[in-house]
């Protein structure tokens, strides 16, 4: 039951990390075009 427990908890933390990471990416990614391609 404890080990269930703790890999839930990891299997948790790694998907937070991941959509955290892609939402910082996309971010980073839209920063950059507009930096390229500035509004007129």
């Amino acid at each position: 039951m404890n080990n269930a427990l703790i890999q839930a908890g990891e299997l948790m933390l790694f998907g937070m990390v991941g959509v955290f990471l892609v939402l910082f990416l996309l971010y980073l990614i839209s920063q950059l075009l507009i930096k390229i391609f500035p509004a007129k």
